[in-house]
């Protein structure tokens, strides 16, 4: 654990009160007290369309994690054969859970939230979910990423398998294929080996065309970005005040995320806002969150955007939401996270 020391200032208006508070977000660093630093467990999606190959790049991936000196847990979910598949990683992981059913993005979900919340958080533990082959991927990753009691897993990292050989060949299927693939911060192909050149130059165009832009990756080079991710990644804990110590903090901000989360200022202008979310970058395929207005200063209101075309539409929620503090859930790979940072950050003086 690392102790954080701070030197107390001072933020009446509301431009200095959101930028202190992001600050203390992003550095760890919180008014007037001392901090501890944990550390936060990788928390890794496995996505792809149903028999694109997510079993065999676990079963590679699992040995190369080990070599990292990381300590995988699984959860797999499937429609029937979760606990079959279960036992082909008993030898490979600390810690295998089989979820048969529905997708854990709906109908099993609830059953994905217990697993998550009971999960005995240690130091080089990584968490990895194999989803089953239909599943509603930017939907997972929204539950995943709003939720406050998963507070000690980083934020979402999805990696999807692509069949080389059925990629866009899947008939009306093809549409989730293409949306399961658009969020993922690292891609990996599978079947390589067993389709022509001209086929994987026709892969890797299609791929491009459909905006995917996920990292090209190995069973080696994920088990490298998640051993940087779990020495990155930290989770404030506020403590009382203690004397002597002074270390740094650490950010995972530069890490290819699926999503991110970033403060918004407590109050904001309807209009001003509806204009930000209008200019937002084409790398944010989806972006959701909670928000308050001056115009409605007692109401919270639950805000969801869909790509570029989609209309930005607020739900009203009352008075007090489970989630009481205003912030912006974005969702897309490579997303410009400092870029995006300052654009709020000019919301708050805007207002």
């Amino acid at each position: 654990m690392r102790h954080l020391s701070v030197v107390a200032g001072t933020a009446l208006d509301p431009a200095s009160t959101f930028a202190r508070r992001e600050k203390e977000r992003e550095t760890g660093l919180s008014q007037e007290l001392w901090i501890i630093i944990t550390e936060m467990t990788p928390l890794v999606l496995i996505v792809g369309f149903l028999g694109s190959g997510k079993t065999t790049f676990l079963k590679n991936l699992m040995p190369t994690l080990a070599v990292e000196g990381l300590r995988p847990a699984l959860i797999i979910n499937d429609y029937q054969n979760a606990r079959i598949d279960a036992e082909q990683f008993r030898d490979l992981a600390e810690e295998v859970k089989a979820l048969s059913g529905d997708c854990v993005c709906c109908g099993s979900r609830d059953a994905l939230l217990e697993a998550l919340r009971a999960f005995q958080h240690d130091s080089g533990r990584v968490l990895l979910i194999e989803t089953n082959g239909t599943t509603d991927s930017a939907q997972l990753i929204e539950c995943l990423a709003l939720d406050p009691s998963l507070k000690n897993f980083s934020p979402p990292v999805q990696l999807s398998v692509i069949d080389g050989k059925r990629w866009q060949r899947r008939f009306w299927h093809n549409a989730l294929e293409r949306e399961q693939a658009r969020t993922a911060s690292h891609v990996y192909l599978s079947r390589t080996d067993s389709i022509p050149a001209e086929r994987m130059d026709a892969v890797l165009e299609s791929l491009d065309e459909c905006g995917v832009r996920g990292m090209r990756t190995s069973p080696a080079s994920f088990a490298k970005d998640l051993f940087l991710i779990s020495e990155a990644a930290v989770s404030p804990r506020f403590e009382p005040e203690h004397e002597g110590l002074d270390h740094h903090a650490h950010s995972h901000a530069s890490h290819h995320f699926a999503s991110c989360e970033i403060l918004l200022p407590e109050i904001l202008d309807r209009k001003v806002f509806e204009a930000f979310m209008e200019e937002l970058p084409a790398e944010v395929l989806r972006a959701k969150g909670i928000v308050v207005f001056h115009d409605a200063p007692q109401e919270f209101f639950v805000f969801q955007k869909v790509g570029p075309d989609d209309d930005l539409r607020f739900f009203p929620v009352g008075r007090e939401p489970r989630v009481k503090t205003p912030l912006l859930l974005l969702i897309g790979p490579s997303l410009p996270i400092e870029e995006l940072r300052v654009r709020v950050a000019k919301l708050a003086s805007a207002c």
